[in-house]
């Protein structure tokens, strides 16, 4: 092999060298990139309730009461507007009171709502409770409406209003018993409650204990 053919050798060994070095590097660097970039933005995700934190309002508080004179107060840590239901809120970190004017108060809690900023319809859902004199009442979902609007008694007379209704695995404890049930009714108006099973064949089991 001649000397001109030994340097054009080694000068394409050379380049080849430099050309996968300079290509190694860059893309290595970018890759890390990339890879921290992701990383910060799923951490920023875990800290926001909403993947559009625009969205989001912090301390929420509506106040609404009935023909009766009854207020309800709602509170959330977190809301954020439906963007296909203009009157519906999505609500986290839930609390609510019931202010009678000759009553003992009810108090609501719940880890998420749907709240009707119109009508203050909620479905309260995920460890709800209510306190409510000397009881404690469990379950998995709360439905709490006021007075309804005209249009909807016009539409259905027989419509729910005035109403707590939780359901789903309800627990009810008070001095002396525990009572288990599908559903509970409370009547806001006249404060009575109803106790059913969803199978009428199935009945409500009540448990005594010892205080």
């Amino acid at each position: 092999m001649d000397r001109k053919n030994l340097i054009q050798i080694t000068l394409l060994i050379f380049l080849i060298f430099i050309t996968y070095s300079i290509f190694n590097n860059y893309y290595k660097k970018n890759n890390t990139s990339f890879k921290s970039s992701k990383k910060i933005e799923l951490q920023d995700a875990d800290k926001i309730p909403s993947s559009d934190s625009k969205n989001i309002i912090e301390n929420i508080k509506y106040t609404s009461n009935n023909n009766n004179g009854d207020i309800f107060e709602i509170f959330a840590e977190y809301g954020e507007p439906s963007i296909e239901i203009s009157d519906l809120m999505f609500l986290t970190n839930v609390k609510a009171n019931i202010i009678f004017k000759n009553k003992s108060n009810i108090e609501l809690t719940s880890d998420y709502a749907n709240f009707n900023t119109k009508t203050f319809e909620t479905t309260f859902m995920d460890n709800v409770l209510i306190l409510r004199e000397d009881e404690t009442i469990l379950g998995e979902s709360l439905y709490l409406v006021f007075d309804q609007t005209d249009e909807e008694l016009k539409k259905k007379s027989t419509v729910d209003q005035n109403l707590i209704r939780i359901s789903n695995n309800v627990i009810v404890k008070k001095p002396g018993y525990i009572l288990k049930a599908d559903i509970l009714e409370i009547d806001l108006l006249t404060k009575n409650v109803k106790v059913f099973m969803k199978n009428k064949d199935d009945k409500v089991e009540t448990i005594s204990k010892l205080n």
